[in-house]
């Protein structure tokens, strides 16, 4: 401890990022709620704000624009399910694979990003990050692991995008139309990465 450092200033930051996190979580609670009624558009700072408690001006502090606040609720939701994957007694990849496209269908609203401004580099960061995390936690039944890196990562992003995208296909009501079910078409998925050989070539060719 510095000698200009005391015991009660150090509480007194710890109590400060307590308090700040607790807001933070606050607002991101308040952003959820709004977009559970109104979806990703009508998702404003005032009307978190209105929700929250809070001017308008309190939520900036913490989030300089809607794509951030939409950023830290993808950032968590991408972990938890994660988290919930891993801990799932499942060791089948298309059933994590279902079990991801399930998730991304019913908060697909905090997905829809604002491209027409980016979120923060810390925020594209802790996202991206989150989604490895995800696309590793999913394909790792696929047993990869003999394969060169950049092949296994090619498999691993090709089965945790279709997934993606057949999340996006429920939801609109496309995929039952087609007559096969998420599920169904995971499973061949699936088996196809995992049992076709390995490229000689580099697979960006």
């Amino acid at each position: 401890m510095s000698q200009y450092e005391f015991p009660h200033d150090r509480r007194k930051e710890e109590r400060r990022e307590a308090a700040h996190a607790f807001k933070r979580a606050e607002i991101l609670a308040a952003a959820k709620r709004v977009m559970a009624r109104t979806g990703a558009k009508g998702l404003t700072i005032r009307a978190v704000a209105s929700e929250a408690g809070y001017v308008p001006g309190a939520v900036y502090f913490y989030f300089d624009s809607k794509s951030a606040i939409l950023a830290d609720l993808a950032v968590h939701e991408l972990g938890g399910l994660a988290r919930e994957l891993r801990t799932s007694n499942s060791k089948d990849a298309a059933d994590l694979a279902s079990r991801a496209a399930d998730a991304f269908a019913t908060a697909s609203n905090i997905f829809e990003l604002d491209t027409g401004k980016r979120a923060s580099a810390g925020s594209e960061r802790a996202l991206m990050g989150r989604l490895i995390s995800l696309f590793q936690t999913v394909s790792e039944p696929l047993a990869l692991d003999d394969l060169p890196p950049e092949q296994a990562q090619a498999r691993a992003l090709a089965l945790s995008a279709t997934s993606i995208g057949l999340a996006t296909l429920a939801r609109t009501g496309r995929l039952q139309k087609l007559g096969v079910t998420a599920a169904m078409t995971l499973r061949e998925v699936a088996h196809c990465l995992k049992t076709a050989p390995k490229r000689e070539e580099k697979t960006g060719t």
